[in-house]
């Protein structure tokens, strides 16, 4: 026993043949020669663990073939000779991050135990269900075989006996292969990968769709739909760590243990971890920011008419952003917390590893949600004694309801297989828990801009104005319009309580722009477009009235009189654009107003 000794160099055991057991943990051992167990026939018991041994020669333990127990754990090994180890009854590598090459099961006949580094190594010692199931499927086709020729079965004797003795041979393997660490496939089931397939296109599909849709149609987002926006970015971001757990399993399809080294200690699974944690805390982090702003917006309207605090939750939302850049970052000091599993997730996987961390967020979060259902819970008490059924933002309130909701109910079986490993009382299936954490953990992202496209009639309006943007050609129109009129058409059936922004210096309104990019509909308060180029390009201001949110409703004129407007029941064309040519000349503007026509259905 020459443990605890700070031994650097390992001189050579030659002549020592009756030597039995050899013990060299705990000493500073650097490297195995071709010599130094040469000629030992009678070792059987050789342990070598806890040094810093970084290479073992190919032929150093050819000599030794009564060698039955050998321990390399904790060194710095990135490969292992296999020469001469064939009677090896244990073998333990445990603590060698950098030894990922796979172990042939031939080169060991006689393994009984065997402690490996990582999960997968694991496969090829009978630690996949598929490899015992072939076997099983072989034996039994011999089976069938030998009913149907009996001089072959004769012949197959020794062979089939050989085949059962090995097929009883037990080699218990650590760590174990599991639903956390798959032989095969990464999502295991069908069921499982589809409807990660469906979550990955759709959250991708539609949260692009939102974004889209927000950015495009307003030059300056009110609080409101910047939180939505912010939302579904963190929700995209959800959905990118989607697609690459789809990727990685259609890659590494019936093999994955050949890839899950690999994956789980490079950076594309600390990247996958970064972007799940990220997402899902800066998605909390901003629907709660979202319903503090609806509640302060509901009281401020019901004051003043309006809501003025755009830039304080522009200043929230990078605060909320910066937390979640640390909570995403903060396993990426602790390198065991994202590669513990290939789904790279800081969360239990069935052993107790660092719960810290997880605790830590599902407390974060569960305080998050239940902020948000107070004052949610509040607002709507207040709601109901004020009546603002009617009013523009009762639409977001119910989306952020909505979305509080939905969000809530998937983030607590996350929350409870969370907490599943601290309570000894609980024994739950790892392959329970993987299920639940591929589906209910990125489902949010899929619904949540699921429902702003399908139920908030916000979508409609910006993909309308999306839709006008798109389709608009060069050049732009301008029109006046009566605040005490409207056009009575069974085509023109819009919604006028929402404007479009100023497009450059043109302001123009939705269902009148509309009008004139389709065709020419009578209307007496319009002033036709297609006759008249001085209307093409009109510089226009904005008024004090014209409210950003494009939502309320003023009428005024300041250039315009009663007998010279350009309102007037007059349709004679040429003195429409007379008049439209004489003010373009004196740089006033052509209309000044924000109005209201109503919807006439009939």
């Amino acid at each position: 026993d020459l443990s605890y000794n700070n031994i650097k160099d390992l001189p050579s055991f030659k002549g020592c043949h009756t030597l039995e057991e050899i013990s060299l943990q705990h000493n500073q051992i650097h490297e195995i020669a071709e010599d130094t167990f040469q000629g030992l026939s009678s070792l059987r018991v050789l342990d070598l663990s806890r040094n810093q041994i970084h290479q073992i020669h190919k032929g150093a333990f050819i000599t030794v073939g009564a060698l039955l127990n050998l321990d390399l754990s904790f060194n710095e090994l990135s490969s292992v000779p296999v020469e001469g180890l064939s009677g090896l009854n244990q073998l333990k590598l445990t603590g060698n991050s950098e030894l990922k090459e796979a172990l042939a099961a031939k080169n060991f006949a006689k393994l009984r135990s065997l402690s490996v580094p990582y999960a997968y190594q694991c496969c090829a010692f009978w630690g996949c269900d598929s490899y015992l199931n072939s076997n099983a499927e072989d034996a039994s086709h011999q089976d069938q075989g030998a009913l149907m020729d009996p001089e072959k079965a004769n012949a197959d004797i020794p062979r089939n006996a050989k085949n059962e003795e090995l097929g009883q041979t037990i080699i218990h393997c650590t760590p174990a292969t599991g639903a956390f660490k798959p032989c095969e496939y990464l999502l295991g089931s069908w069921m499982i990968r589809l409807t990660v397939w469906f979550i990955f296109l759709v959250a991708l599909f539609f949260n692009l769709l939102v974004m889209l849709t927000i950015f495009a149609s307003c030059t300056t987002l009110p609080s409101s739909k910047l939180f939505i926006s912010l939302i579904s970015v963190s929700n995209l971001f959800m959905g990118v760590y989607t697609g690459i757990l789809t990727f990685l399993d259609a890659v590494s399809w019936g093999r994955f243990a050949e890839f899950g080294i690999w994956w789980e200690t490079g950076s594309g699974c600390r990247i996958a971890g970064f972007l799940a944690v990220f997402s899902s805390e800066s998605a909390i982090f901003f629907l709660m920011l979202a319903a503090v702003e609806r509640s302060f917006s509901a009281k401020e309207f019901i004051k003043k008419g309006k809501s003025n605090h755009q830039k304080q939750f522009q200043i929230a939302a990078f605060f909320a952003f910066l937390c979640a850049l640390v909570a995403g970052c903060l396993p990426l000091f602790y390198k065991a917390d994202y590669s513990a599993s290939p789904l790279c997730l800081p969360f239990p996987t069935g052993e107790t590893p660092l719960l810290g961390f997880t605790v830590t967020l599902v407390l974060l979060n569960s305080l998050a949600f239940l902020l948000m259902a107070v004052i949610y819970t509040k607002l709507y008490c207040n709601l109901e004694k004020e009546d603002l059924s009617e009013n523009s933002q009762s639409s977001t309130i119910k989306h952020v309801a909505w979305l509080i909701f939905t969000n809530c109910i998937f983030f607590c079986p996350v929350a409870f297989f969370s907490f599943a490993p601290l309570i000894t009382a609980i024994s739950i299936s790892p392959e329970i828990m993987k299920s639940v954490t591929l589906i209910f953990f990125p489902l949010p992202a899929c619904l949540n801009p699921v429902l702003y496209v399908f139920f908030n009639p916000k979508f409609k309006e910006d993909w309308k104005l999306l839709r006008r943007h798109l389709t608009r050609k060069n050049g732009a129109v301008a029109i006046a319009v009566s605040a005490q009129g409207g056009c009575v058409t069974q085509d023109f059936y819009y919604d006028c309580g929402v404007y479009t922004h100023l497009q450059g210096n043109i302001a123009l309104c939705e269902c009148c722009e509309s009008l004139l990019l389709s065709k020419p509909v009578p209307c007496k308060h319009l002033i036709k477009s297609h006759s008249c180029p001085a209307l093409a390009v009109v510089p226009c201001q904005r008024p004090d009235g014209y409210w950003s949110d494009c939502g309320t409703q003023s009428a005024h004129s300041d250039y315009a009189d009663e007998d010279d407007s350009f309102v007037s029941d007059s349709s004679d064309q040429v003195q429409a654009c007379g008049r439209a040519c004489f003010y373009q000349s004196r740089g006033f503007p052509l209309v000044r107003y924000a109005y209201n026509i109503p919807r006439i259905k009939d």
